[in-house]
């Protein structure tokens, strides 16, 4: 696939610890510690440039031109290494407004049934655009960040979920200082959930599954329907609901026109829980740009509003 999207690092990081059934591996295997997929050669990337729009008393104030995000594809060239995604996604503190610095990363690899996932994302509990002024100006030494590493197999998923403190002034161009904090943490215990029949490993391959669909199903004119598939994050399970695809001859944005794209309305969020965090993809169903990502659209605050267009 060519996929998606910082969403999934909402997601909460509580569950009880459960006791591993039998012999299990030493705890500090359980994990990963390496990056997912950093192992695999890079078969293509994509560069993103972000806009976003704030809420200013009753009104949205728009900005182009605040951030940027890379989506990698690995995977190795005889098929059988297994494949990987990275996604990193930041605002630039000195291009957003309000100097808003938030940032996420999240990389998945798949490789002989097992399935490694590390995640990082900046942790605010601002709750509008006086409130990150208002941060800035306190200038903290250092800022939270919820961190996630997580392994999947065919019958269970183990994860070290925890917050670690890094430099406040740390941006998704320093992205390695955060995840090396990541990698090395072990202060947090290693919890284990059972996979359910059918919950898919990670929310990326998940995202993957449906664009793949939704292309078959438009190549052989057939509707796109809805579906949920469940998968697995860290110690939770979680829906992604596909809530409408539709094809589209043209897609102009930015002033750039593509040709042949799917727009699809997406939701994500605890399972069985029936909401959640919605986001929007528009990518394309022919030719280079097949499955990939043209736009990513998200809100992912009330008064924070954000799109990833594809530069190159």
């Amino acid at each position: 696939m060519k996929n998606t999207l910082w969403l999934l690092m909402a997601a909460n990081v509580s569950a009880a610890l459960l006791a591993a059934p039998g012999a299990t591996p030493a705890a500090r295997d359980l994990v990963p510690r390496e990056l997912p997929g950093s192992t695999l050669p890079v078969v293509q990337t994509h560069t993103y440039k972000m806009s976003g729009r704030v809420r200013a008393l009753l009104l949205w104030v728009g900005r182009d031109n605040v951030g940027s995000g890379t989506i990698r594809w690995r995977g190795s060239p005889e098929g059988d290494g297994g494949n990987g995604y990275e996604l990193l996604i930041g605002s630039d503190p000195l291009l957003a407004p309000g100097g808003l610095n938030k940032w996420g990363y999240l990389a998945e690899q798949a490789q002989a049934g097992d399935y490694d996932v590390v995640g990082v994302i900046s942790k605010s509990g601002e709750e509008g655009l006086r409130d990150v002024k208002t941060s800035l100006a306190r200038t903290p030494a250092g800022r939270p960040f919820d961190t996630i590493r997580g392994r999947v197999n065919s019958r269970h998923a183990f994860a070290r979920v925890t917050t670690l403190e890094a430099s406040s002034t740390v941006t998704y161009r320093e992205a390695n200082t955060v995840l090396a904090l990541t990698l090395e943490d072990a202060a947090a215990a290693i919890k284990q959930i059972d996979r359910p029949a059918g919950a898919r490993p990670g929310f990326l391959i998940s995202v993957a599954e449906i664009i793949r669909t939704t292309v078959a199903r438009a190549a052989q004119g057939k509707p796109c329907g809805t579906t949920t598939l469940k998968y697995v994050y860290g110690d939770r399970v979680y829906d992604l609901r596909l809530l409408e695809a539709e094809p589209l001859a043209r897609f102009v944005r930015g002033g750039r026109s593509f040709e042949h794209v799917m727009r699809a309305r997406f939701e994500t969020g605890l399972a069985g829980s029936g909401d959640g965090s919605r986001f929007e993809l528009v990518y394309g169903t022919e030719g280079p740009l097949a499955e990939v990502p043209i736009v990513i659209s998200y809100q992912p605050k009330w008064w924070l509003q954000v799109e990833l267009t594809i530069e190159s």
